[in-house]
């Protein structure tokens, strides 16, 4: 018996709280997924789209490095002798030195760039270099360059690659450039003479990607059109320089932004792994196991106080039951302040009065009665609770946490209950009764999306008249039910007024009302005793009218049909009946 005592108890205290942490943790990770992944897009395509501005930025100094000297006739004709003849007099001295000037402080001025070589078509393979000046295979360790110009196909005009410049022969000193090629042209000729070379330092366009990452493991490439990476920051463990990327496996696992430059041949991409949206729902998955955790500890310690308690006071009513039926004294029992408590309490007192024969008809009649009432006033049409439940449901899952109309259902709904299951008392003051019922018909008027109207006459004063509870409600729940179902706008009249020290109650509804053989079969099952099949709330109202108040108190049906259906009755103003 214990155990069974603590199953129940322990499944009663801790599976509410259990089943509301796993909702609002399922609704707080699905939110959060949501908001992130959001927010994970638009950063990464923001992100690719500020990378390419800024590059495309860097790229473009090729191009104002090559308008320099191709505007210029005199300048590309001066280093075209430079270049054919070399240092072959003073004059041409004095022009490598003025062209290594402009070259070199056009190269100072930009911290990302390495150097810069200029080469124009001549017999001797010579070329210009920053802060060299006139240079070529014999004096100038770097001309790999040199060679991949001369053998590209001339309609490629510009292109990148990613090289490495050893500085000294003698040295292991070496820098990772990416080198910018851009074809020379003459004014008056269609072909390319040269090509000039700018050579950015791949440090400086690393270090100028990584203030753009936004997440940890975020990772930025620029990758060329085969797939070949040019330069990237970020997470260093997945990928390095001259890596080939396959973009087509990688969206399984990253959340991509990308962005080509058909001109330069180039991709710019923002990967983002999957795996961090997660990371957040974890944490909550945490918290929730946490919480799930604490309330089946405490739940099992409230479940085996409460069962130890009640297995306390239910002993001490089996032994009082054993000394009754083997006609020993009654032991000593003090009861609890509990349930169970009461009920031994009960039960000693009606063994103590069992000599009072005529007392004891009396109060078995009475509590029979207050039972019966009880009863009666217990039935309380579930099928609405459940029916009101389940339309709070959907719309529910269906609205955000703002205030709504399913919240407002929920409000009200909440007050009816309390009305229903908390106030204990038989009789309550009438406004409370209608002000229960106004709640009643706005959930309804909310679930059938207000597709009927009611009006309201009170003619008394409510704050004096005292009543049984549910007297309005199981009327205006029959006519919702039974009065409009073929019927596109219904309207309800309530109406309250007193008539010769008694309150006149009726409620009329332009339903389609009853065939006279359906109201007499009604009337018929309203005086039965046993409950109907069908029609509980009206059978349950009219008994506990009779009960209280007395046979002129029992309602009375009439109706027109295609019309208006009316339910009425009278209840006394007299003290006496509270």
């Amino acid at each position: 018996m214990k155990r069974q005592f603590f199953i129940r108890n322990f499944l009663l205290v801790t599976l509410p709280v259990i089943l509301v942490i796993v909702l609002l943790g399922w609704i707080a990770i699905y939110i959060i997924n949501t908001s992130t992944q959001k927010s994970i897009t638009d950063i990464n395509t923001q992100t690719v789209s500020r990378i390419r501005e800024s590059t495309e930025l860097i790229f473009s100094e090729a191009d104002a490095q090559s308008l320099n000297y191709s505007i210029t006739p005199h300048v590309m004709l001066q280093l075209e002798s430079l270049l054919e003849n070399g240092y072959s007099d003073k004059e041409h001295m004095d022009i490598s030195y003025m062209i290594k000037t402009f070259v070199d402080s056009n190269v100072n001025s930009k911290t990302y760039i390495h150097s810069l070589y200029i080469y124009l078509n001549n017999t001797h393979s010579n070329f210009f270099a920053s802060f060299v000046g006139l240079a070529n295979a014999s004096n100038f360790r770097d001309t790999e360059w040199l060679e991949q110009a001369q053998s590209m196909p001339s309609e490629y005009k510009q292109w990148l690659e990613l090289r490495n410049i050893s500085s000294y022969a003698m040295t292991s000193y070496s820098t990772d450039v990416l080198s910018i090629y851009k074809r020379l042209y003459a004014s008056d000729k269609t072909k390319p003479i040269g090509v000039l070379v700018l050579n950015i330092q791949l440090e400086y366009l690393n270090a100028f990607y990584s203030d753009y990452l936004s997440y940890p493991e975020q990772t930025i490439l620029l990758i060329n059109s085969s797939g070949e990476i040019l330069s990237m920051a970020g997470h260093s463990g997945l990928f390095s320089v001259h890596d080939h990327v396959d973009t087509a496996g990688l969206d399984r696992l990253y959340y991509i932004a990308r962005e080509d430059n058909s001109a330069y041949g180039v991709t710019y991409l923002s990967l983002v792994p999957r795996a961090s949206l997660y990371q957040q729902s974890q944490d909550i998955l945490r918290l929730v196991i946490a919480a799930i955790v604490a309330a089946l500890l405490l739940g099992g310690t409230i479940s085996f106080l409460v069962t130890r308690r009640n297995t306390k006071d239910i002993s001490a009513i089996l032994q009082l039951v054993e000394a009754a039926e083997k006609g020993k004294e009654l032991p000593e029992i003090k009861p609890s302040a509990g349930v169970y408590g009461y009920i031994t309490q009960s039960i000693v007192r009606g063994f103590l009065e069992k000599s009072a024969l005529d007392r004891q008809l009396v109060e078995k009649k009475y509590r029979l009665e207050a039972m019966h009432f009880s009863f009666l006033q217990s039935q309380l049409n579930p099928h609405f609770l459940f029916n009101t439940l389940k339309n709070i449901f959907w719309k529910t899952v269906k609205l955000t946490g703002q205030p709504n109309e399913a919240s407002r259902m929920i409000d009200l709904l909440t007050s009816v209950l309390y009305y229903t299951l908390v106030n204990p008392d038989r009789y309550i003051v009438l406004e409370d009764e209608v002000e229960n019922t106004e709640k009643y018909l706005k959930i309804q008027q909310m679930r059938f999306d207000h597709a009927f109207h009611v009006k309201w006459n009170v003619n008394v004063d409510t704050h004096e008249i005292k009543c049984i509870k549910f007297l309005l409600q199981p009327l205006v729940e029959n006519s919702i039910s039974h009065g409009f179902k073929q019927v596109d706008s219904g309207e309800i009249e309530i109406k309250i007024t007193e008539d010769q020290h008694m309150v006149h109650f009726s409620v009329t509804d332009n339903g389609m009302g009853f065939q006279e053989t359906r109201l007499v079969q009604i009337r018929e099952w309203l005086l039965q005793e046993d409950s109907p099949a069908e029609g509980i709330g009206l059978y349950n109202l009219n008994k506990r009218l009779i009960l209280t108040y007395g046979e002129p108190s029992a309602l009375k049906i009439s109706s027109v049909p295609g019309h208006e259906t009316r339910i009425e009755f009278f209840i006394p103003i007299n003290e006496q009946f509270f």
